[in-house]
């Protein structure tokens, strides 16, 4: 087991969940207390979504597997709880209309992928895993300078497409950096966990890690008081500020978190898709009007802080205990 990979998986899921529950603080009045909890959170926890992808790359790139196998193992794995929980989020999402219920507008909607803020992580994943064949013969032809220069390359173009268009307002043509970004950060993971890199260079990471880790908050800060309201380009995954993080905290975690980790450190990643997949739905229910008649607990009157611990406990228990519930039947087991 590498111990280290089980525990960023563990972190990672917990960041997402924090993003997803910050979301609703960010969209207070700018620059309020709430506001700002809200911005240090979201900014604080946006490595997480790209270190799931990282690992992705790390643990199956040096597989040795015919792409046949990764169509039948990957893809399937991933493609039918798409499909389920798909289905079940529109129905979440016509529940108080269920009449209006159309399951052709259902399959649209599938590949419009408009039914849910979380599944577009999947679909960046089935890709991934559908260009493998590439990336595993760049790892083995390509020299580390040309591993070094695409990774350059791929994150320049796609921040730079990010930065132009929300400062200026445009719509450059492209779509190539998409592939480009998300691929940079697949072919990442397996880099930085086969690769040794020297103290100073690591020293040098993790202080770019920090300050673009401050950019972010700050530069959110700046950006949305000047515009009026939320701008959200330096919580983007490819952003100029989101990799330094996010190869900031791979680096911490693999070199001094490769200990033998805690069962519930385990539990907690053995459980994450489950959770990923599971979350949103739970969210929903906590953030209702229903419980927040009930409770009291609210963004808007809750004290910020006591809110993001109240809500992220019972959202991600619930999450982890569903998850698990359901993995432990066979006609399930394969949906998280």
């Amino acid at each position: 087991m590498i111990f280290y990979a089980t525990r960023l998986r563990a972190l990672a899921i917990i960041g997402v969940l924090l993003i997803h529950i910050s979301a609703r603080l960010v969209r207070q009045e700018i620059g309020s207390f709430e506001w700002w909890i809200g911005n240090i959170v979201d900014s604080s926890t946006r490595w997480a979504v790209p270190v799931f992808i990282m690992l992705s790359g790390m643990l199956l790139l040096g597989k040795q597997e015919s792409q046949l196998d990764v169509l039948r193992k990957r893809v399937g794995k991933l493609l039918w709880p798409l499909l389920f929980w798909s289905f079940i989020y529109s129905l979440w999402k016509v529940r108080h209309d269920i009449e209006t219920y159309s399951f052709r507008q259902f399959m649209i909607e599938v590949f419009q992928d408009s039914i849910k803020y979380h599944f577009w992580y999947l679909y960046v994943i089935l890709g991934l895993y559908l260009c493998m064949p590439l990336f595993k013969m760049f790892i083995q032809n390509g020299r580390k300078e040309d591993i070094r220069y695409f990774l350059f390359l791929s994150f320049f173009i796609s921040a730079s497409t990010l930065t132009i268009s929300s400062f200026f307002e445009i719509n450059l043509a492209g779509g190539f950096e998409y592939l480009l970004g998300y691929g940079g950060y697949f072919l990442l993971g397996y880099y930085l966990a086969n690769t040794t890199l020297a103290r100073k260079k690591t020293s040098l990471i993790h202080i770019l890690g920090a300050a673009a880790l401050l950019i972010t908050i700050v530069g959110t800060w700046l950006l949305s008081t000047r515009i009026g309201t939320l701008s959200q380009v330096f919580y983007e995954y490819l952003s100029f500020t989101t990799p330094f993080v996010a190869i900031s905290i791979f680096l911490l975690v693999k070199d001094w978190g490769n200990k033998e980790t805690s069962k519930a450190t385990v539990l907690i990643a053995n459980y994450s898709f489950g959770i990923y997949l599971i979350h949103p739905l739970i969210l929903d229910i906590y953030r209702s009007k229903e419980f927040i008649q009930l409770t009291g607990i609210s963004h808007t009157t809750t004290h910020p802080v006591l809110y993001v611990l109240i809500i992220f406990t019972i959202a991600f228990s619930t999450s982890l205990f569903l998850s698990y519930i359901l993995c432990k039947f066979p006609a399930t087991k394969k949906l998280v």
